[in-house]
């Protein structure tokens, strides 16, 4: 799987304090990377927070408010889960670095990755010989 980074085609506010938060909390000092020695102007960093779902309960499946997604299981037959919110702050997701790469004369250096969790369905599972969460 081809995991390049590009650099964006239009500035986001939002991307960049988003992006700017996480490298910070990577970095040791703030500025430098942890596997490189160069700084946090030198990368290509995408951040986002990990995606983890639970089953819906019974109340969350009347209301009609609450945002449900259908997860088809490998057995077949689908239930009803909700995302769950488990970090307040975005974590540093990938992060390249271009003077690296520069200088090893490669398109990208790949400092860091993080791919745990992305989109995991936590308590899907058999309890005293029935299913948690499965929709009808």
């Amino acid at each position: 799987m081809d995991r390049t980074l590009k650099r964006a085609k239009r500035n986001s506010k939002r991307r960049g304090q988003r992006n700017g938060g996480a490298w910070r909390r990577f970095s040791p000092d703030g500025k430098t990377c942890r596997y490189c020695e160069h700084d946090g102007s030198q990368h290509l960093v995408s951040s986002g927070q990990p995606h983890f779902f639970r089953p819906a309960t019974e109340a969350e499946r009347r209301d009609p408010s609450v945002m449900l997604y259908r997860h088809n299981l490998q057995e077949g037959g689908s239930a009803l889960v909700r995302r769950m919110v488990v970090a307040n702050r975005a974590e540093l997701i990938t992060a390249y670095c271009v003077a690296c790469a520069e200088s090893m004369g490669t398109p990208q250096v790949l400092c860091y990755q993080r791919n745990l969790a992305i989109g995991e369905v936590v308590g899907l599972q058999r309890n005293d010989h029935r299913d948690i969460g499965i929709a009808a």
